[in-house]
């Protein structure tokens, strides 16, 4: 095994969007491994941010989706990926905005390189703003790799990285894939289920 020791640090907000714009699932499990490649993996954090469930009303379509994502953060973690959060804050028209989660990101990256905790960091972004923050990290000394899909790209991000991983070109690496039949077949029985409530 290579002895280069690296640390993922995924910007879920950002990844989410790509993905829900190509409609794919991704296997984190599977993305990482592919990241790692056969280098030492020292942890894989994803940050991502949750409304504060005071704010939500429950038995709404926003409450679903909240547990929705406390399921798939939990499941996260149960695979060995340490998850940062922030909390969304509601504004006074009913949106939320994220805070915090970049800077946790960026903060995290910068203590362990000075920590020596990594020789590599991958950062699953294409968010500009940690441009600054990568060449912080590579004056200490230390390398950084940027993947991310082309929807979610940044150009100037990529120019300052180390290497750059395009993940649309290696999707059969870490996607899910759906059974169009499974999907079709369901389609089927809520159908008959609809007919038998009649």
């Amino acid at each position: 095994m290579n002895h280069e020791r690296v640390v993922l640090f995924i910007d879920g907000s950002n990844l989410f969007h790509a993905i829900r714009y190509m409609n794919i699932r991704i296997d984190y499990q599977r993305l990482i491994e592919f990241l790692r490649e056969d280098r030492r993996l020292i942890r894989a954090y994803f940050y991502g941010a949750v409304p504060h469930e005071k704010d939500v009303k429950k038995n709404t379509p926003e409450w679903e989706s909240l547990i929705r994502q406390k399921r798939f953060l939990e499941e996260l973690s149960l695979q060995g990926i340490k998850v940062k959060l922030a909390h969304l804050r509601r504004l006074p028209s009913g949106e939320y905005v994220e805070k915090e989660v970049d800077i946790m990101l960026a903060t995290d990256m910068l203590s362990m390189a000075y920590m020596e905790v990594y020789d590599t960091a991958v950062l699953v972004s294409g968010d500009s703003d940690f441009s600054y923050t990568v060449e912080e990290v590579q004056r200490i000394g230390k390398r950084v790799e940027n993947a991310t899909f082309k929807r979610t790209s940044s150009y100037h991000l990529r120019k300052v990285c180390d290497r750059f991983i395009l993940l649309d070109d290696y999707m059969d690496r870490f996607t899910i894939r759906e059974m169009q039949e499974v999907t079709q077949e369901l389609s089927f029985w809520e159908r008959i289920k609809k007919i038998w409530k009649r």
